[in-house]
């Protein structure tokens, strides 16, 4: 009866942590949409939302890192389960980055105030944004449902993220060599396209975790030769 009480409660802290990963994930992801929204638009007050919001994703943060030590501590889990905590542990981690990224695209537009960028110069960036957030929203799904299809398509996905990057610093080179005067919105540009890759480098993060604890495949390497199947 005791080990069934065990289980049970063990049963239920997982799910619990499951359930706060993916509300942490969300806010993440809705913080990441919110800020290149507001480069975008040039819209400093949502970029002033962003920031305030990021206050949430660090208690959380927090919170969902004290829990998975309490369960190390209290269930001491081991093999597959163990994995699954430490995966969570991890995934949180790259999530609070990801968070800071959205983060510092908000405070750069506040300091320094961008003037709305149109054209194709505004696809290239919307692009690549919602490329990077439906990667992390799919990322934070594959955890919570321990889907390594999903996660596979994550990790897939990071080489086009990669490349759109690409393209925009490419585009911003061209456009700094014709006009130097443009410079400072330029180099805000490429400031916001270098936090969304990385955002989309936390999501892969995030993807590899679910291999760890689904298979136990280490992280990094799908990007070392590694075959995933």
């Amino acid at each position: 009866m005791a080990n069934q009480h065990m289980l049970k409660a063990f049963d239920d802290a997982l799910s619990e942590m499951s359930n706060n990963f993916g509300s942490m994930g969300a806010l993440v992801a809705d913080n990441c949409a919110m800020a290149a929204q507001a480069f975008l638009e040039a819209d400093s007050d949502l970029a002033l939302n962003v920031v305030n919001r990021d206050l949430d994703v660090d208690i959380l943060f927090e919170q969902m890192r004290a829990a998975c030590f309490d369960v190390l501590v209290r269930f001491q889990p081991v093999a597959r389960d163990l994995r699954l905590v430490m995966g969570i542990e991890h995934a949180v981690g790259d999530l609070e980055r990801a968070g800071d990224h959205a983060k510092n695209i908000a405070k750069r537009l506040i300091s320094n105030p961008s003037r709305k960028i149109e054209g194709q110069d505004a696809i290239q960036v919307g692009q690549l944004a919602a490329h990077v957030i439906q990667s992390l929203r799919l990322a934070v799904a594959a955890v919570s449902d321990r889907n390594t299809e999903d996660a596979k398509s994550v990790i897939v996905a990071d080489a086009m993220i990669d490349a759109r990057h690409d393209a925009i610093f490419d585009s911003v080179m061209v456009q700094l060599r014709q006009s130097k005067a443009d410079a400072p919105w330029l180099v805000q540009r490429l400031f916001v396209a270098k936090s969304l890759e990385r955002i989309g480098d936390h999501a892969t993060n995030i993807g590899e975790e679910v291999l760890f604890l689904t298979r136990g495949m280490p992280q990094g390497a799908t990007r070392t030769g590694g075959e995933m199947k």
